[in-house]
């Protein structure tokens, strides 16, 4: 992928988990920052590339956090495309940034499902920017 497609695909990324998702009043999930499919598909990737030092449910290694739990309360309170920024930039810890966006958007969507944040409609990459910017909320009851 050219280097001006993935920062266009990166950024409507970004753009999406930043706005228009994220919590509902009430500290309830709000549906809409990913589909079922694609964490789906980001669970196939996950068991890949990640679960060999994340553990295979997310849960850590005596070297590595969990991807649950503290993990994620800790995102809530940033930018949620600070999450996708750092996975695309930071992992697989083996091979940092070798992952495609579609991937790492992907991955991005399976941590979320798995954390109780609903899915929606619209894939993460298909999502126009733009939007308020916000934070991902507390996590949701699946965590």
């Amino acid at each position: 992928m050219a280097h001006g497609t993935w920062l266009l695909v990166a950024g409507a990324v970004i753009a999406a988990l930043g706005g228009g998702g994220g919590v509902a009043r009430g500290g309830t999930p709000a549906a809409g920052l990913y589909t079922a499919q694609q964490a789906g598909e980001g669970e196939a990737i996950y068991a890949e590339r990640c679960a060999m030092c994340r553990g295979p449910a997310l849960e850590g290694t005596f070297e590595t956090p969990a991807l649950t739990g503290r993990f994620v309360a800790n995102w809530a309170r940033r930018p949620a495309g600070d999450l996708y920024a750092y996975l695309a930039r930071a992992m697989p810890q083996f091979a940092p940034g070798s992952l495609s966006t579609e991937d790492d958007a992907r991955l991005v969507a399976f941590i979320l499902a798995r954390n109780g944040y609903p899915a929606g409609p619209v894939p993460l990459a298909e999502r126009a920017p733009g939007g308020a910017g916000g934070v991902l909320g507390p996590p949701g009851p699946n965590h």
